[in-house]
């Protein structure tokens, strides 16, 4: 694949995912369940954007690498971003559950896993800037230049 996918699909997931909790937030404030609805849909759509924008990460590893990128920045960039998946994947978990009321209402602990998740998040993706703009993940290089012909 000559054209890297991960750079074009990471940034629906983030923005849908830091859009969840400020749902949430704003629901839990002023007390508007429709809110919080759509903060459980953005959950839902981040979470499926985050696991095909990861997906498309580790296809495009080998090519990173190849270019010269080394292997620790890459897996630093990998693990935050499978732990702020899972973070997000236990947030929709604890908001299913409680829903259902299979768990107390508890908002301290739901607030306190979507911070974490947010923090995860905001981490890969300063590292995965990091790739881009430290090693040149994913940049074409112009052609070395051509000797000129010598002139008579």
């Amino acid at each position: 694949m000559s054209h890297p996918l991960h750079p074009l699909l990471v940034h629906f997931p983030i923005a849908l995912l830091y859009t969840t909790v400020l749902f949430e937030v704003l629901g839990y404030l002023l007390k508007k369940e429709a809110l919080r609805q759509t903060a459980l849909w953005l959950l839902i759509l981040g979470l499926a954007g985050g696991v095909v924008a990861a997906i498309a990460g580790a296809w495009s590893e080998e090519l990173v690498e190849a270019a010269g990128v080394p292997e620790a920045a890459i897996d630093r960039h990998e693990t935050f971003a499978i732990l702020s998946l899972v973070a997000f994947g236990l947030l929709l978990i604890f908001r299913l559950w409680r829903g259902r009321g299979w768990i107390p209402q508890n908002e301290a602990i739901y607030f306190a896993i979507a911070m974490v998740g947010l923090l995860l998040l905001g981490t890969a993706g300063f590292f995965g800037g990091e790739l881009v703009y430290r090693y040149g993940a994913g940049v074409e290089r112009p052609a070395p230049p051509t000797p000129e012909a010598p002139t008579r």
